[in-house]
């Protein structure tokens, strides 16, 4: 005689709405958006979106910096947030140490772990944020640069002012304006 296989759908929507209720805003996200079922029992509205951003922030992982709208799920899940639950998906933000993954509490996301075309992505979103923090960092020290060159421009014409250079500095310039 032939065992049938349970599957998820045959248990009972009470044990889908108690496995539901541990379930963190992306993974509830996730499990709502598989069938019609789940939709209209998995719950996802704003006290679990509020959590998981706590939660992040707590961890000091990656917070929306724009207003986020708690209405929908749709409006709620802006291009930031987004990014961010891609980057959850693919384990990007795993801390590389026993025990270190946000996914799965408690697990590891050691190399054998993660699929290979995950690893791909990695590469990329790694890069992709080591160029971005360079251009960060040429941003500041330009910004620094020019505050400097202000800086020496003012301390000079400071400093011609004590000496009652400035009128000079003035006349020399007015002078080769003229003949150019």
């Amino acid at each position: 005689m032939k065992r049938r296989r349970t599957v998820l759908l045959d248990l009972p929507s009470e044990i889908h709405f108690q496995i539901s209720s541990y379930l963190l805003y992306p993974d509830a996200l996730a499990l709502k958006h598989t069938c019609r079922h789940f939709y209209s029992l998995v719950y996802t509205g704003v006290h679990l979106k509020v959590d998981w951003l706590v939660q992040r922030f707590e961890r000091k992982l990656e917070c929306p910096m724009e207003k986020c709208s708690f209405r929908t799920d749709e409006v709620f899940c802006n291009n930031q947030i987004r990014r961010i639950m891609e980057r959850r998906r693919w384990h990007l933000e795993c801390r590389p140490i026993p025990g270190g993954c946000w996914v799965i509490e408690g697990q590891s996301c050691s190399a054998d772990l993660v699929h290979t075309w995950m690893k791909r992505h990695q590469k990329y979103y790694r890069n992709k944020w080591v160029g971005n923090l360079i251009r960060e960092a040429l941003a500041v020290a330009a910004i620094a640069i020019m505050i400097k060159l202000v800086w020496l421009l003012v301390s000079r014409i400071y400093s011609g002012q004590k000496q009652g250079l400035l009128p000079s500095l003035a006349s020399n310039i007015a002078d080769y304006l003229r003949s150019h």
